[in-house]
């Protein structure tokens, strides 16, 4: 797998924060995937290191939770939060759009790859929906449209 230096430096940094916090891995692993849309590879044993894990531990955690997506794939992601917030107040609408809109821009040639994710800490601005990392809070169908099309890499 091919990781990108600063994105493996950046999940450094966000595990360092989390040093010494009883309990630390799960949010620590959530807060690398929210930063870069992924878990690099080399998070596992940085993990360990970092955190006093075993390595079968960290593991077990991104294996047993299925939002953790180990490794970059599609040239552009998109994460709709469905948590209750977000959920009482769209999501549902901006996943089916986003499913529709997407088959179509997929068989374009545009890889997108969409995903449901947990709470990105913008409850108040629900829904929230990420493009390509960056959240949007209050998207509603217009909004998301908008996005979608300032938004993304054309290849």
């Amino acid at each position: 797998m091919n990781e990108n230096d600063a994105d493996k430096e950046l999940a450094k940094s966000i595990l360092s924060g989390f040093v010494g916090k009883k309990g630390a891995l799960l949010m620590a692993l959530l807060d690398i995937q929210y930063q870069l849309g992924y878990i690099p590879e080399s998070v596992i044993e940085d993990s360990a290191e970092i955190l006093g894990y075993s390595t079968p531990e960290v593991w077990g955690v991104l294996t047993f939770y299925s939002d953790f997506k180990l490794g970059k794939n599609a040239e552009n992601v998109i994460d709709v939060c469905v948590d209750a917030p977000c959920h009482i107040n769209g999501a549902q609408d901006n996943w089916k759009w986003l499913e529709s809109a997407l088959l179509i821009q997929n068989e374009l040639g545009v890889k997108f790859e969409l995903r449901k994710s947990s709470c990105p800490r913008l409850c108040p601005q629900a829904p929230a929906v990420a493009i390509n990392r960056e959240w949007h809070g209050q998207v509603d169908l217009d909004r998301l449209k908008e996005l979608l099309e300032t938004s993304v890499t054309n290849n």
